[in-house]
């Protein structure tokens, strides 16, 4: 489906600049035309697209490269905008979870309030402090953006929803040259800060727990492709702990379960780029290894701790659990075993099979023992 963008509350402030390219994401600046995208999105290490150029022939560009790495635990699928020269003129990034619309109040804000703080975690605090868009305001297969970053000269993100029509409504984000002035609020400045800190932004995890909890129940009564189709209710929530669950079923190819070692490799690879510890580990024994083969920046590497550290202290005990692993084996932290075990009996409190197993296995503080393997 084709998204028109509603630039609502935004007025023209100036075109883009004569002729300069503009860089976009990665390797893609503006002006490209579409044989030298094709070339550009092979060689961005950010990205993933399909096996062959025959699939691109039948669907082309849009839709069929997607975000390697997510951005505030989201994925995202990428789409081009071009001028009347057949040049790039943007790049449009749309959620791949979705929110239905009975959801646009609570799951919705909490998948924008993810990504904010996934871009704000890797570019910066946006420049302006927008209203939330109310549902009415937003008509059918539009955009309106809320959020605005100022990237570098010639280059802007804004960040906003996609209403998909019967398909529901997706976080969205655009990147492209100066278009337009960012979206202002008339609440006290205050108050508007107040009701943007009140919006959960791992709202979906108290339906994954119960998902987590009852996948472990499962298989712990050998019950494996009922904690298989658990696990993955899970993961299709965002959680990191669910992507585990599949990748160690699909290794383990347990009674009831087909062997898949792709997909072990693919969700092993969510796991650890969305936040999980213990598959993180599978790409780099310490933290500076994982970071390094799987090309993080900085800011990049900084929004995969800071995110962790949000979602356990907002009480989810898989993130509890998580943050006891990284505490436990100084991955990406100071190692601290006093932290470690606060967090896993904050974990195990809340009955997490893991976490309660890991507290077992945790050497005493001052016995001299050295970290489980």
């Amino acid at each position: 489906m084709k998204l028109t963008n509603c630039y609502r509350y935004m007025a023209v402030l100036y075109t883009a600049s004569c002729g300069a390219a503009s860089p976009l994401y990665g390797p893609l600046e503006t002006g490209l035309q579409e044989s030298q995208l094709l070339n550009s999105l092979k060689t961005c290490k950010s990205l993933e697209g399909p096996e062959t150029d025959a699939y691109l022939s039948r669907t082309g560009l849009n839709g069929a490269y997607k975000t390697k790495k997510p951005i505030g635990g989201l994925f995202f699928s990428l789409h081009f905008e071009y001028g009347k020269d057949g040049g790039l003129k943007a790049v449009s990034f749309y959620s791949t979870t979705k929110a239905g619309k009975e959801e646009y109040d609570t799951r919705l804000k909490s998948l924008y309030k993810r990504m904010l703080n996934g871009l704000t975690g890797i570019y910066g605090p946006p420049m302006n402090l927008p209203d939330w868009i109310e549902k009415e305001s937003l008509p059918a297969e539009r955009v309106l953006y809320m959020h605005m970053w100022r990237l570098q000269p010639g280059c802007f993100l804004m960040a906003g929803l996609a209403n998909m029509g019967a398909s529901g409504y997706i976080p969205v984000f655009r990147i492209s040259p100066p278009s337009g002035m960012p979206p202002k609020s008339r609440k006290d400045r205050n108050k508007l800060k107040s009701e943007w800190a009140a919006i959960p932004e791992f709202y979906e995890f108290i339906k994954a727990e119960r998902f987590l909890a009852n996948a472990v129940f499962a298989m712990s009564h050998k019950k494996y492709p009922d904690a298989l189709q658990l696990f993955q209710k899970a993961a299709d929530l965002g959680s990191p702990n669910g992507y585990w669950g599949l990748a160690h079923l699909y290794r383990l190819g347990p009674d009831g379960v087909e062997k898949n070692m792709r997909l072990a490799d693919e969700y092993t690879r969510k796991s650890a780029l969305s936040g999980f510890a213990r598959a993180a580990m599978k790409f780099g024994k310490t933290w500076d290894q994982f970071c390094k083969s799987q090309d993080f920046t900085e800011a990049e590497a900084r929004e995969w701790q800071n995110r962790n550290l949000r979602a356990a202290r907002a009480g989810y005990a898989s993130e509890q659990y998580n943050m006891g692993i990284i505490c436990l084996y100084g991955f990406g932290v100071e190692k601290n075993l006093e932290t470690a075990r606060e967090w896993l009996e904050k974990a195990a409190s809340q009955d997490h099979a893991q976490a309660k197993a890991a507290l077992k296995a945790l050497p005493d503080a001052g016995t001299g023992k050295d970290t489980p393997s």
